[in-house]
């Protein structure tokens, strides 16, 4: 297990810690606006599971619920899939069907009653999906046997799913499509990573102009042309709606910034007081943005409550 959890530090270390991808900002030069940054000072901490790594974290579309993925095992070898209300409460772990691997990354259906996410394993990784209650599990999508699957998008008929697939050879990514058991290969440039489709079916995909240090341009695919566009103002990692998340790093913290999908900076919804952070989402209402803190701070679930400025402590490593 040990293969499995150095080829995540390096997924890691090449696929998230850069959240900001195409540069880095300055808070001095991001324009406030009529108020909007908010005072993240004040900490409600929650006790709920802790001393493992927890990260991931995801919104459920149509409850006010989120997902992550939580470490198992002192080693840290082994990770499952857990659910929370958005104060913390009502954890519970949903993966367990599933009985070896690591389990990362989840993604909500659009009815918010499945989860898709990454099983990696010794020699590969799978696309899995199960339901909320835990009760049925299922395999969504394999390339090869001993390639790796990872960042699934369900499309908007939440039959078919959208991911990236690289051979073991090497991080050379392309994006895919699976439905009815069938996969489409959609680009063969072995630099595109992270297909994320809207909630009105535009597809938006990374390019990967430098790997060594992530240098990405988002573009925005056409599955009927298989052409692309470049967005190159877009730098939000992940797409919530209408709207991405931009995370600048300061000097000892984290301006987040809302951004629409042509990478227009909408306004400033907050300031946290850490760097490093991961996987930053914002609900569908626009009242919560989701991360995870780094390793170094314990890699928790926080939420930032825009409009007090709180963050909301999930779990405590």
């Amino acid at each position: 297990m040990n293969k499995i959890k150095n080829k995540l530090t390096i997924i890691l270390v090449i696929s998230l810690m850069t959240i900001s991808c195409k540069q880095k900002t300055s808070s001095d030069q991001v324009e406030e606006q009529d108020g909007s940054i908010v005072d993240s000072t004040l900490v409600k901490k929650k006790e709920e599971k802790t001393g493992t790594p927890d990260l991931g974290p995801s919104f459920n579309p149509i409850d006010s619920e989120i997902a992550y993925y939580s470490y198992v095992d002192g080693a840290q070898n082994m990770a499952r899939i857990f659910i929370s209300d958005l104060d913390g409460g009502n954890l519970r772990e949903v993966s367990t069907l599933d009985s070896i691997g690591f389990h990362t990354e989840p993604k909500w259906s659009r009815d918010g009653k499945k989860i898709a996410y990454t099983n990696f394993v010794n020699d590969g990784a799978k696309i899995m999906a199960v339901t909320t209650d835990g009760n049925s599990l299922e395999e969504l999508a394999k390339v090869t046997e001993n390639g790796f699957h990872m960042f699934t998008s369900w499309d908007l008929s939440g039959e078919g799913y959208f991911f990236f697939h690289w051979p073991k050879e090497g991080f050379t990514p392309d994006a895919y499509y699976a439905k009815g058991g069938k996969v489409e290969r959609l680009t063969e440039n072995g630099r595109t990573n992270r297909p994320h489709m809207t909630e009105s079916g535009k597809l938006y995909v990374n390019r990967i102009d430098d790997l060594e240090n992530y240098v990405v341009t988002k573009q925005l695919f056409d599955l009927k042309t298989k052409s692309t566009l470049d967005i190159p103002k877009l730098e939000g990692e992940f797409i919530t709606g209408g709207h991405a998340i931009k995370s600048v790093e300061n000097e000892d913290s984290t301006t987040l910034i809302l951004e629409d999908l042509e990478g227009n900076d909408l306004k400033e919804l907050g300031i946290v007081p850490y760097k490093g952070i991961m996987f930053t989402t914002i609900d569908k209402d626009l009242k919560h943005v989701a991360y995870n803190t780094s390793f170094e701070e314990g890699a928790e679930i926080h939420l930032l409550e825009i409009s007090s400025g709180e963050i909301i402590k999930l779990t405590e490593n």
